[in-house]
């Protein structure tokens, strides 16, 4: 049983205030104590964006909810890895993780980055609806993610877990994490963009069922240079609980049918159609779902300053540490290729066919 080493007197409060560094630093010596007492770490391995990624987990508690959205981009194991980040949770381990040194109004209320701890190297922030703090030393390529136990992991949390850290991360090197679901062919293909309730998700688990590859629903990376490019980072798809029989062909694939009353349906697609996911693409185009009530799907041109208003409020909003970075990776994308609404209709075969047009013609 390890205790409370940090203490939480005033004195210490205000000493860890002024440095982020040594409360990370505490934070992972206490990673280190569950790791030894859970037997050891277990590590996982993974190819993101085209860099090396090294998952370490203290015991295997939380590696049926955070590894399988990344199982598609699973490797052998390396040596070097560009970013390890450590994973724990204190029900498991029997490790207890001290009360914070901030206050509880300490933190932007909708992201959940901790105002006085957060720098230039450093970045933390808490995620209320999980539970769960993610921090990230970017001078030692090093995250922690740490949960009080894995009963209050949320679903989307499953579906789409580290969302923080990796988007820290990757923004430092070019990537960008965003809002948005990515479908095509290995030539191009087009991301789609759109706050939820759009069509996004109806369009890229669509596509399943056609000619055209998968390589999100809800969150992709993006990169701008050399030439505009998304890749897959989860292989999860996500479906209002009251729309998901509009799609039959995934009716096996939903992992949480126990719970549809509470949460929406959960896919994991590499479990289903693994031959359907494509690890990354040059993009083509940027579409903007709109549902129309017609029965057919069409396109109408658009503006990149449109795309940019469907794409940026919703990827700011969602994830810690976005900032004027983000901002013009998603700028730089959506002003070298072309934009439109896809006009969607109530024939769902129509969708993917009309993309499968476009990026092909």
């Amino acid at each position: 049983m390890v205790t409370n080493e940090l203490g939480n007197s005033e004195k210490e409060n205000k000493t860890e205030q002024q440095d982020p560094v040594a409360f990370f630093d505490r934070v992972y010596e206490l990673y280190e104590k569950a790791e030894s007492a859970s037997g050891g770490a277990v590590n996982r391995f993974y190819n993101i964006g085209g860099f090396k990624i090294r998952l370490r987990f203290a015991g295997d508690a939380l590696i049926p909810y955070m590894t399988p959205a990344l199982a598609h981009l699973e490797t052998e194991p390396f040596s070097d890895p560009s970013l390890t980040v450590c994973l724990w949770d204190s029900t498991s381990t029997n490790t207890i993780m001290p009360p914070p040194p901030w206050q509880r109004n300490q933190h932007h209320p909708k992201r959940g980055e901790i105002y006085g701890f957060n720098s230039d190297r450093i970045h933390t922030s808490f995620q209320w609806g999980a539970f769960a703090l993610s921090m990230l030393d970017s001078d030692r390529n090093l995250g922690i993610y740490w949960v009080e136990t894995t009963e209050q992991i949320p679903y989307w949390e499953t579906g789409s877990p580290l969302r923080t850290i990796f988007n820290v991360w990757m923004n430092k090197r070019g990537i960008q994490l965003v809002h948005a679901g990515a479908v095509g062919l290995p030539s191009g293909g087009v991301l789609l963009v759109g706050k939820g309730g759009s069509g996004k998700s109806t369009t890229a688990l669509t596509c399943l069922n056609s000619e055209l590859f998968y390589a999100s629903d809800d969150y992709s990376l993006i990169a701008c240079e050399p030439t505009p490019t998304v890749f897959s980072i989860y292989n999860t798809g996500k479906k209002n609980a009251d729309d998901v029989d509009r799609l039959p062909f995934l009716a096996k694939a939903i992992t949480n049918r126990d719970r549809l009353s509470e949460e929406k349906a959960l896919y994991f697609i590499n479990d289903h159609f693994p031959e359907k996911i494509l690890t990354n693409f040059p993009i083509c185009a940027v579409l903007v779902p709109r549902i129309t009530g017609k029965t057919d799907t069409s396109l109408t041109a658009t503006s990149a300053a449109a795309a940019l208003a469907s794409l940026v409020p919703s990827t700011m909003i969602q994830l810690p540490g976005s900032g004027k970075e983000a901002c013009q990776i998603m700028m730089q994308v959506l002003q070298q290729v072309p934009c439109y609404y896809l006009e969607l209709g109530t024939d769902l075969a129509q969708i993917p066919q009309v993309i499968f047009n476009l990026i092909t013609k």
